[in-house]
């Protein structure tokens, strides 16, 4: 009706509107946001008209479409189905048939969009490449890095029925992927370019160093359980791990996976937590918790507001870093205050606080 693009329409709204001279419109704040909204709730399409419009643009490269559409990325990815490289097909700005496998790839770039912290990024980014290295080439940060990424793309060890033999079977059959792996670097480049993110590597806080955790970054299970050494491609696999709590022999650590409900931040440094019902304080679990400095082992809390994010997917966690045991109360449940190495981040606080 306006003639205007995505972008032009809403910078319009946000300095709303040009009319004839003499005449004017008056909206506080509160009603341009709603109004705002509201179109950008209307502006919402289905594949077709998303289609449409990247045909329109005629742009194949997502961060400068983006850019020029006033789209969030958020919004592409609504639904499993819908991916940067099928609307590229859809309207003929990709030649060429989609290989073997490729739809069930696209599938999981949504599971990327929380990837913001530069080292893991480049570390991604590498393994994308065309010239990518071969897993047994790579040094065991790296090696890490490799299987995060691998059981990011196959949570369930592999494509095929009994899944891959090797890491590096999974990443010969990635590198056959041009398509996938040119929009997932695009994904990644374009994440790292709107973070806002200050990265603190897990070693400079006085973590382990061959666990490359970056805190107050956000974190897939697979990516987590990966991390710590919890899981192989011939098992156990991330679909194994299903409680809130997991003791990680391998680097001696406690990995608390709290989904905010009953447990809650007292203070930027300080978070309230309940251990599962069978932990009493006397458990070979509660006094590892009440003593683990002295035992010299870690704990490390992520923490998520809600299950399921805006878009569907399962929610990441954000890496609080590593805690030190205050104090507790009670017994199974135990009700432990852990205290964190560095302050929970504004946007953190502002959900996990008590209310």
């Amino acid at each position: 009706m306006t003639s205007l693009t995505r972008r032009q329409l809403l910078d319009q709204i946000e300095h709303f509107p040009h009319l004839p001279t003499g005449c004017s419109i008056v909206l506080d704040d509160g009603a341009k946001m709603r109004l705002a909204d509201h179109i950008r709730a209307q502006l919402g399409a289905s594949f077709i008209e998303r289609a449409r419009e990247v045909g329109e643009y005629e742009e194949p490269l997502l961060g400068r479409y983006l850019r020029r559409s006033g789209r969030e990325i958020t919004e592409l990815y609504q639904g499993r189905s819908v991916s940067w490289t099928g609307l590229l097909r859809r309207t003929h700005l990709l030649p060429g048939d989609p290989p073997d496998g490729e739809e069930a790839l696209l599938a999981r770039v949504r599971a990327f969009l929380h990837v913001d912290d530069p080292e893991r990024v480049q570390a991604y980014t590498r393994m994308l490449e065309d010239d990518a290295p071969h897993y047994g080439d790579l040094d065991e940060r790296d090696r890490v890095y490799a299987r995060m990424l691998f059981f990011q793309l196959w949570p369930l060890g592999g494509i095929t029925r009994d899944g891959f033999t090797s890491y590096d079977e999974g990443f010969a059959a990635l590198r056959r992927q041009h398509a996938f792996r040119a929009e997932l670097r695009q994904v990644l480049a374009y994440n790292l370019e709107c973070t806002t993110r200050v990265p603190i590597p897990l070693r400079a806080v006085g973590g382990r160093r061959d666990v490359p955790l970056t805190v107050h970054a956000s974190y897939t299970r697979e990516e987590i359980l990966s991390a710590l050494n919890e899981v192989e491609i011939r098992g156990p696999l991330p679909t194994d791990f299903r409680q809130g709590v997991k003791w990680c022999e391998s680097t001696r650590t406690d990995a608390l996976f709290i989904t905010r409900a009953k447990d809650y931040a007292l203070s930027p440094t300080l978070f309230h937590w309940e251990s599962p019902s069978h932990t009493s304080e006397t458990s070979r679990t509660g006094l590892r918790y009440r003593n683990h400095v002295e035992m010299g082992t870690d704990v490390l809390l992520f923490l998520r507001p809600d299950r399921t994010s805006d878009i569907g997917s399962p929610q990441p966690w954000t890496f609080l870093g590593p805690a030190e045991y205050a104090s507790h109360t009670g017994s199974s449940p135990m009700a432990v205050t852990w205290r964190l190495r560095r302050e929970l981040p504004a946007a953190v606080w502002s959900y996990a606080r008590i209310s």
